[in-house]
């Protein structure tokens, strides 16, 4: 099979981009040198002559760091917006660069760390992407380290960058018995969602209502799992048809929880229609895990076959995690009657 593939973020910019790119926005040398001085007035030289000539030399700087010409040009115009766009991609957790096989995700995120973008705000962006790759591959230092840079980041970078830190976190703490500390971050992302454009909103809150359910269909040793309080944060999520993962994360949801109430034939309808969800949309790890779901659900010859495509999957995105999560559906089944 061949190898699924996203597509790739270009390269990071360099500075002579950056430059560029707001040159011609402002239309030329000496307009872009005047608005940087208007803009930083009272931080920069107030003659423009002595900016563009600063500014010229930026663009020559390539990838090394930017001085206090980068920062100024950082702070008051920030980077283009194609970058703002390729860096959210590449850090967020449902977008499909997160579906690039471990080796070539982490190989594309430290291509864009590196200046401008790392003296930015969007290296918030940068950080949560490495992050959540040290995750995978259990790196698990690495992966507090990454969140600490992004965590001091993501207020200025905007309310989608704080949920997606928020939610990582939440899900560490969720994993390791952690649940109040995880209930806590849930609240703080429920607040942002009211800042987020419509996009981010629906799917921010379509996650957390994911990881708010997992509390209640995975509880601690010793609690008692409630599918029907689960099913009705299911329920309520908005799920247009225009947003694949969402539509994905509700499906998804609603099939676990009808099968833990005892209606397979209705969870087993959600399950596929969860696979066909994360088809749409390209997201590879999400037909994995409805593949998973839906082989516990059906057994037989129809749930080997979807575990042997899960795990085709699985292989191709070089995540480990959902090819243990594979052989652990596989073993359960060797064990019924």
């Amino acid at each position: 099979m061949p190898v699924h593939d996203p597509g790739h973020a270009p390269l990071s910019p360099d500075w002579g981009e950056v430059v560029r790119h707001f040159r011609e926005v402002h239309g030329g040398w000496a307009a872009l040198a005047d608005a940087l001085v208007r803009r930083g007035a009272g931080e920069l030289p107030s003659d423009p002559g002595t900016v563009e000539k600063g500014l010229r030399r930026l663009a020559r700087r390539q990838q090394r760091s930017g001085g206090q010409y980068g920062s100024w040009l950082l702070r008051h115009l920030g980077l283009p917006p194609s970058s703002a766009r390729w860096a959210r991609e590449l850090g967020q957790y449902h977008s499909r660069f997160a579906d690039l096989p471990t080796s070539s995700r982490r190989e594309q995120l430290l291509l864009w760390d590196r200046p401008p973008v790392a003296e930015s705000r969007l290296s918030c962006w940068i950080d949560i992407g490495l992050a959540s790759v040290h995750l995978r591959l259990r790196e698990h230092e690495d992966c507090a380290r990454r969140l600490e840079y992004a965590s001091r980041r993501a207020p200025s970078t905007g309310p989608a960058a704080e949920a997606e830190v928020e939610l990582l976190m939440a899900r560490i703490e969720t994993d390791e018995g952690q649940r109040a500390q995880a209930q806590a971050r849930f609240d703080h992302v429920e607040r942002l969602l009211d800042a987020m454009a419509r996009e981010d909103r629906l799917n921010y809150r379509a996650r957390l209502l994911g990881q708010r359910a997992y509390h209640l269909t995975k509880p601690p040793p010793g609690g008692q799992e409630d599918p029907a309080a689960a099913l009705a944060l299911f329920e309520s999520i908005e799920a247009p048809p225009d947003l694949p993962f969402v539509c994905y994360r509700k499906a998804a949801g609603l099939a676990w929880c009808r099968w833990r109430l005892g209606d397979t034939p209705a969870a087993i309808s959600l399950a596929r229609a969860a696979a066909e969800w994360a088809a749409d949309g390209g997201l590879v790890r999400f037909r994995v895990m409805a593949l998973i779901m839906l082989g516990r659900m059906t057994g037989g010859d129809e749930a080997l076959a979807s575990w042997d495509r899960a795990e085709r999957l699985a292989r191709m995105l070089e995540d480990e995690d959902l090819v243990r999560r594979v052989r652990g559906a596989r073993r359960h089944h060797r064990r019924d009657p």
